[in-house]
């Protein structure tokens, strides 16, 4: 009696073990936790942002495959503000007293436009100091490589 209880709880057991590996490998086809945060941090890098905080706390809330090479990612991730406004403006004002050539002064036009859009995200968002998080939802294009998944916009 005993060999046949083995015997079912085996082939009882054996359909398990094939269901569950099927949803592994079915898990693999998108892209992974990491692939989703590099690509949010790529991402973040164009961000006016950028230039004030960092981003943590990258999860996947949902995804939709568009094609076999091709998923759009829902993400939610915490931006953390290392520094304030008045902080970027100040590095930004020493930078264009500092200015010598024309390619330091290119640059610092380029922040400077990132200061004026810091500024306006922070006039419609609401203010921010050092320190502070706020929670941001987004939406993300990746895209299989012979590397892997890569962000494209």
């Amino acid at each position: 009696m005993r060999r046949i209880r083995h015997f079912f709880a085996f082939f009882l057991f054996l359909p398990a073990v094939v269901v569950l590996s099927a949803c592994e490998e079915n898990s693999a086809e998108g892209p992974s936790v990491d692939e989703i945060t590099t690509a949010v941090i790529e991402r973040f890098r164009d961000d006016p942002y950028a230039k004030v905080g960092h981003v943590e706390n990258v999860s996947k809330t949902n995804s939709i495959k568009e094609d076999d090479d091709e998923t759009v990612v829902m993400v939610r991730y915490e931006l953390v503000f290392d520094r304030s406004v008045a902080d970027f403006a100040d590095d930004v004002t020493q930078k264009g007293k500092a200015a010598g050539d024309l390619d330091t002064v290119g640059d610092t036009v380029s922040d400077a436009i990132d200061l004026v859009k810091t500024k306006m995200l922070a006039l419609k968002d609401g203010a921010f100091s050092t320190g502070d998080r706020r929670s941001i939802e987004n939406e993300i294009r990746l895209v299989k490589s012979e590397r892997g998944w890569i962000y494209r916009p």
